[in-house]
């Protein structure tokens, strides 16, 4: 339900926003940033295109590892195959490869992690971009507890090769029904 009342002001914040972090205020008076960082770690040798425009936005949804505890998968349709730019693939990113939790923020960085102290994470649309939300451990030196953050995932994400990506890194192509992930 908090994750649910904090929409609004996370979206309000950031959708539009040109600014490297945006801050939200909570209900109960806590602030958190909004990551909104670009990752630039292409060797040039394959073109990275923006998540808005390569892929299909109602095709995104956060899905459980069936093998590794604790990690989320964003899936996602995208375009942009090597030669066929038009054909659609299916994909899968570990977000943790892309952000990690400082002192309840969620902040862009490669290999973040941010799983290991984040929960009840939702994945929503709101103005034309793609929002992750997150409950996240604040840690013992800002007083500990919890708070809500979230990040706009289009600021950071981008497709390669019909590949979710993000700092050079993309895990797999969505797998058949019987095959685990």
């Amino acid at each position: 339900m908090q994750i649910a009342t904090i929409l609004l002001v996370l979206t309000s914040m950031c959708v539009g926003s040109e600014a490297s972090a945006a801050m939200a205020v909570h209900r109960n008076d806590t602030v958190s940033r909004i990551s909104t960082a670009r990752s630039t770690s292409n060797s040039g040798k394959t073109p990275e295109k923006d998540i808005r425009t390569q892929c299909d936005s109602g095709s995104f949804e956060l899905v459980h590892s069936q093998e590794r505890p604790n990690i989320y998968y964003l899936r996602g349709v995208c375009s942009g195959l090597y030669k066929n730019t038009h054909d659609p693939r299916c994909s899968f990113l570990d977000l943790s490869m892309c952000y990690i939790n400082d002192r309840g923020n969620m902040v862009a960085q490669r290999f973040g992690n941010f799983y290991d102290s984040c929960t009840d994470c939702t994945l929503y649309a709101a103005s034309g971009s793609n929002m992750l939300a997150c409950t996240c451990a604040r840690g013992p030196g800002t007083g500990g507890g919890t708070q809500i953050t979230g990040v706009q995932l289009d600021d950071l994400l981008y497709v390669k090769n019909g590949f979710l990506s993000c700092y050079g890194y993309t895990n797999f192509e969505c797998p058949y029904l019987d095959v685990p992930y």
